[in-house]
């Protein structure tokens, strides 16, 4: 039995459905339906599910329901939630924004100020843990040469939306120390733990803090959910923070002893880790360097594979139509469209070989489509392109639909945040996006286990996910007609 007999079987008796009339209207023989209903079979593909679920009359939030029990039982209760996990990882990744920050410097604490703060303190509630991190890490940020160092999992939303805005005074490191799992488990919302931290630390990157994560392979679950002591760090240059895993219980440290113990636990704990990311800016009014950057990302890849709010543009980008966009008043700009057009070159060369596949939303190509522009090159480098120039590369991209290496997202992915880009080109997957500050940075997945979920996931993408190549060639001539219309 599997959750999709199961399911099966239910709406089968619950709306009175008589099993010949179901197995003539398929074309099946009732001895497969009935294999269907007790498990030993599973629909051969999507269409007959569907087509099952018209016959049964099913409501649309049924039919949804039926199509995903239909995938997990072919896929397996596991993969279907990794894959999950990763649909959500991507629909929830931040936008560029300028959230209201935490800048100002420690005044009080739960009675009074710093100063009076005895040397331990116990912290009997949720609002208590709350109130005293804030302090003590808003205290840290207003000093010049700030230091924060975390022992806990990413799981405490207060913590990780307070670091996610918070606006140092000077330079503030912050060293997190978390552990990840050896194997695939999950949240009691059956998210992948490792995406679902991913998903919550991400607003950090955003803010460009000097945030270094350290990690350690355990049993997550058993290691802490089941501990009734205070597992968890928060320490500060001043203060420690001893609480449990659910936050609900903490001590307050403010003695110079206790404090360098802790410190000093800490720092055993960190000898012992391995970063699983790295981090590093890209300059993008550098377009050498930028150029190069890609050139290297893609050098030793067998296939290239791509999930970004709109279609790439840049294969499209013959001599003869960067040397009409191209802004001359950049210096050097000879030799910039040269490599340029070397690059595009291999893009061609790599779409027509098949080694190079796009993921994007009809939904993020309308800035393309009104105002000319496109973000894999800073504006300040090329003139808008005009209504021809733009109806041309859409007819490029429909070639690119109909051969099947454009793909445009269909639900739950068609509306992917502007900031995300994600490549992954061989054994490297990276995303690349703005913090809130407008800087480009790029993050590369070096984790081994996170790694091949990504890689598992962009290499056999769910073609429920996306359009057909017929479907997504009609999105794009209606594009193209809109266009003409003008």
């Amino acid at each position: 039995m599997s959750i999709f007999s199961d399911l099966f079987k239910y709406y089968i008796h619950e709306k009175n459905i008589k099993v010949m009339s179901l197995a003539h209207y398929c074309n099946l023989e009732r001895s497969t339906v009935y294999k269907f209903i007790n498990g030993k079979r599973e629909p051969m593909s999507m269409e007959l599910v569907e087509q099952i679920a018209r016959f049964i009359q099913l409501t649309p939030p049924e039919t949804y329901k039926f199509k995903e029990a239909w995938k997990m039982a072919r896929m397996g209760e596991n993969t279907y939630y990794i894959r999950k996990s990763m649909e959500r990882f991507l629909s929830d990744f931040p936008n560029k924004s300028t959230p209201a920050s935490y800048s100002a410097p420690l005044q009080e604490n739960m009675s009074g100020t710093p100063s009076t703060t005895p040397n331990c303190l116990l912290l009997n509630s949720r609002q208590a843990v709350d109130s005293s991190v804030r302090r003590i890490l808003l205290s840290e940020a207003s000093k010049k040469d700030g230091r924060i160092s975390l022992f806990l999992q990413p799981d405490y939303p207060f913590l990780l939306h307070l670091l996610s805005t918070i606006q140092p005074a000077g330079t503030l490191q912050i060293d997190h120390i978390f552990s990840l799992n050896r194997t695939a488990q999950f949240t009691e919302a059956h998210e992948l733990y490792e995406l679902y931290y991913l998903r919550n630390l991400f607003p950090i990157y955003m803010n460009k803090l000097d945030y270094r994560i350290h990690c350690f392979y355990t049993n997550e679950i058993s290691h802490f959910k089941n501990l009734s002591a205070l597992p968890y760090m928060i320490l500060t240059s001043e203060y420690a923070i001893t609480c449990s895993s659910d936050y609900q219980m903490g001590i307050l440290y403010q003695d110079s002893e206790i404090l360098q113990a802790l410190w000093n636990l800490f720092r055993s704990h960190q000898d012992l880790c391995q970063p699983v990311f790295q981090t590093f800016p890209i300059v993008a009014d550098d377009l050498p360097s930028l150029f190069q950057f890609v050139a290297n990302t893609r050098a030793s890849a067998d296939v290239s594979i791509f999930i970004q709010p709109e279609a790439c543009i840049l294969p499209f980008l013959r001599r003869d139509l960067l040397e009409e966009i191209f802004n001359y008043n950049i210096p050097g700009a000879d030799a910039v469209i040269s490599m340029a057009d070397t690059l595009f070159i291999d893009n061609m060369q790599r779409i027509k070989d098949e080694k190079f596949i796009i993921y994007f939303t009809e939904y993020c190509m309308t800035r393309f489509l009104q105002d000319g522009l496109f973000e894999e090159i800073p504006s300040t480098f090329y003139h808008p392109l005009t209504v021809k120039q733009r109806i041309r590369i859409l007819h490029e991209i429909t070639q690119c639909c109909q051969n099947g290496t454009y793909r445009i997202l269909k639900k739950p992915l068609n509306h992917l945040s502007e900031n995300l880009r994600m490549a992954l080109c061989g054994n490297t997957c990276s995303l690349t996006y703005q913090t809130n500050a407008g800087e480009h940075m790029c993050f590369a997945i070096t984790e081994p286990f996170i790694l091949q979920i990504f890689q598992d996931f962009l290499t056999d993408m769910d073609s429920d996910v996306y359009y057909t190549p017929d479907e997504a060639v009609a999105i794009i001539d209606r594009m193209i007609r809109q266009m003409e219309a003008k």
